[in-house]
Formats: C-alpha cells, sequence, structure tokens
C-alpha cells in the first residue's frame, strides 16, 4: 500500500511540475515574440545588447500599463451595455438609446480621433462578436438589430444604419428597418456604409467609400457607390 501511494505522490509531482514547466515555458516564448515585434518596431531589427533589450522591457512595461487602463476604460464607457471579456476602450465613445447593445470578448474600440457612436433604439438589438475591431469615428446604428461576427475589422468613420429613419416622398412617415449582418472575417474600410436589410458574407471586404446596398457574398471584395462585386477573394485552407 505505502509502495502505491509513493508511486502516485511522484507521479502526481511530475505532472504538476511539467505542467508548470510548459507554462513557464510558453508564457517566455510569448514575451519574446513580444519583445521582438517591439524591437523590430523601435529599431527595425532584433536588439543586439543587453542595454537594447532592457529599453525593450521599459517600453513593454508601458504598453501594459496603457492597455491595464483601456480595460478600465472599457468597464467604465461600457457599464450599460452586456460585455464579454477583456475589452479594451481608447477614449469615450457615445453609448446611447434604450436597445440592447451586446459586446463580445477581446473586442476593440477606439474613440480617441473620433466619436464612435453605438445606438440601439427601444426594443433593438446591437451585437458586436468576439474579437472584433471597432475604429474611430464609427457609428453602428440600430433601430431594429444589427448583427457583428467575430473578428471583423471596422475602419475609420463606417456607418452601419438599419433603418432610413423617414421615406424619401413623405418624409414624415417612417419607414421600417431591417437587419443589417455582418458575418466573421469581415473587413470594412473606411467611410463605407452599410445600409439596412444586407448581409456581408464571411471573409468578405468592403472597399473604401462604398455604399452597400444589397447583400454581399462570401470571400468577395466590393466597391463603388452603390458597391458591385470588384473580385471573389481566395478562402483560406
Amino acid at each position: 500500500m505505502f509502495f502505491y501511494k509513493n508511486v502516485f505522490l511522484n507521479l502526481t509531482f511530475l505532472l504538476l511540475y511539467s505542467k508548470k514547466h510548459s507554462i513557464f515555458n510558453m508564457v517566455q516564448e510569448r514575451i519574446n515574440e513580444k519583445l521582438l515585434q517591439k524591437s523590430i518596431e523601435i529599431y527595425g531589427r532584433a536588439w543586439l545588447s543587453k542595454s537594447e533589450k532592457r529599453s525593450l522591457y521599459f517600453h513593454l512595461s508601458i504598453d501594459l500599463w496603457i492597455a491595464f487602463w483601456r480595460l478600465v476604460n472599457g468597464f467604465v464607457r461600457l457599464r450599460s451595455c452586456a460585455t464579454g471579456k477583456f475589452i479594451t476602450v481608447r477614449g469615450n465613445p457615445r453609448i446611447e438609446g434604450r436597445g440592447k447593445i451586446t459586446i463580445g470578448d477581446h473586442c476593440r474600440i477606439w474613440s480617441h480621433m473620433g466619436v464612435t457612436q453605438l445606438y440601439a433604439g427601444p426594443r433593438a438589438e446591437l451585437t458586436i462578436g468576439n474579437h472584433t475591431f471597432v475604429n474611430t469615428g464609427t457609428i453602428l446604428s440600430a433601430t431594429n438589430r444589427i448583427t457583428i461576427g467575430n473578428n471583423v475589422q471596422i475602419a475609420n468613420q463606417v456607418i452601419l444604419m438599419d433603418g432610413d429613419f423617414h421615406g424619401v416622398d413623405d418624409r414624415e412617415k417612417m419607414k421600417a428597418p431591417s437587419e443589417i449582418i455582418i458575418e466573421d472575417d469581415v473587413w470594412i474600410a473606411t467611410r463605407s456604409m452599410i445600409l439596412k436589410g444586407v448581409t456581408v458574407g464571411k471573409g468578405s471586404t468592403v472597399a473604401a467609400g462604398s455604399v452597400v446596398t444589397k447583400d454581399v457574398p462570401p470571400f468577395t471584395l466590393v466597391g463603388g457607390v452603390p458597391a458591385k462585386i470588384i473580385r471573389y477573394l481566395n478562402k483560406p485552407e
């Protein structure tokens, strides 16, 4: 009995040690990756001396401090929203409306060079998926529903509006809104506009300054006013 107990304790110790060791190696590899990225950013090459490496650690510590305060800023600015984990906010976005705004894990919302506006009207829903980036000056206005997927890149001054607010002929009469869907891995370039009822398919790119009035098939590049298909994109394997 004592023998088996000893074996069990030894195996447990080895398992915990190997797990701890692998985590340590993983963290060390991640730090080295960040150091190399910062070195290329500052010196245009890998570091060559200990003094350069110390300087890189200093710059990384500043980056971590900034990232921490952006997390705090996100917690404060998005307190009226349903939020996921590790959302960073730069600047002061405007959050309005009596609807539901949901923001997924690891999203970044920038509002430091132009005010980013998130609006969900009464009974409306604005949903932003995980790992999505919303750049400065963007307007996301939901009077019905706007659904944005995961890993979406939304550039500066993009506008998504799922309603017209009023008609062309009768400007006193409000027209019915219609849902906008942005699927995963989409890139919407600067100053593009996505109008009501549009679905932008997975992996697509909307060129800068486009006005999208019709559905965009997956893995296509569209551009123009109104936006048309320019070419089809390669699907990742």
